[in-house]
């Protein structure tokens, strides 16, 4: 069972994705502030925030629900957001930060320690995802070392929880790639995945789909960094340069032997999938 702190950040992203969404008032002063207080294992300053961020919630979420351009979506991401927060309060109140700032300095939680690849990605991007995943598995990767929860031989054991399955698969052993879309950063369950990259400070790639708009307000919000450029799915040399290098990147993760030829096809190939 995943602790409440942990549950708590993984779940931080999420959370100020659907506030911010609605409103960029003041309330994201205390976002910031849980942030901060959650990377410095502060639980008085966690729970003050909280509390700050649970007073806003039940002060305005009549408004929210009456609100005729907050779509019936919307309003149920902010019920259950409402709900997490005040549930995750009462449950770190009780709880003893002293087990993370001691997990902390000595290294950190004990993960799986098989390598893997993580693919985030957004169920409507499934074209990009899937070509990604026959590329992966040309390499040599094996089925039970890629996590990508839109393909069967890849997904979510059944009756496996998804925060303890990421609790146990997102760590230093993996390498997480983050397929960008604009209907990704719109996901509160893509933005938690993203969340638990940052928690773990795994290793990442961006990926973008042709579509991707750089000037979205929400890519610029996100905790990691943007910065770090990968390959844009446009199909073009830049996109076949990139994904050689990707290419390059997964087979030295695995410490898979390079078949030039296949490769080349298996590159090819991708870029056709994605065309």
């Amino acid at each position: 069972m995943v602790d409440p702190y942990n549950k708590l950040r993984m779940e931080y992203n999420s959370i100020y994705s659907v506030i911010h969404s609605y409103t960029s008032g003041a309330i994201t002063c205390y976002l910031d502030g849980l942030k901060e207080a959650i990377d410095a294992y502060k639980k008085e300053d966690i729970l003050y925030y909280l509390e700050q961020i649970n007073k806003w919630y039940a002060d305005n979420m009549p408004a929210i629900q009456s609100n005729e351009y907050v779509y019936d979506s919307e309003q149920r991401e902010h019920a259950d957001n409402k709900k997490f927060l005040e549930d995750i309060y009462s449950e770190l109140k009780g709880y003893d930060f002293s087990e993370i700032t001691d997990r902390s300095s000595t290294g950190g939680i004990k993960h799986n320690d098989i390598k893997k690849i993580f693919l985030s990605h957004r169920s409507s991007d499934k074209k990009y995802a899937d070509a990604l995943e026959k590329l992966i598995v040309g390499l040599g990767v094996k089925n039970d070392q890629l996590i990508y929860t839109s393909h069967p031989l890849h997904k979510i054991p059944l009756g496996q929880k998804i925060y303890d399955y990421l609790r146990e698969n997102i760590n230093d052993q993996v390498f997480m790639i983050i397929l960008w879309s604009n209907d990704y950063l719109e996901s509160p369950a893509c933005l938690s995945e993203m969340g638990a990259a940052w928690v773990t400070q795994t290793d990442y790639i961006g990926i973008y789909c042709p579509e991707f708009s750089f000037g979205n307000p929400k890519y610029h919000e996100v905790p990691i960094d943007t910065t770090k450029m990968g390959a844009v799915l446009n199909g073009d040399a830049n996109c076949k340069a990139s994904m050689i290098e990707f290419k390059n990147k997964v087979q030295a993760f695995f410490d898979l032997e390079d078949d030039e030829q296949k490769s080349m096809y298996l590159i090819d190939e991708f870029i056709r999938d994605i065309k």
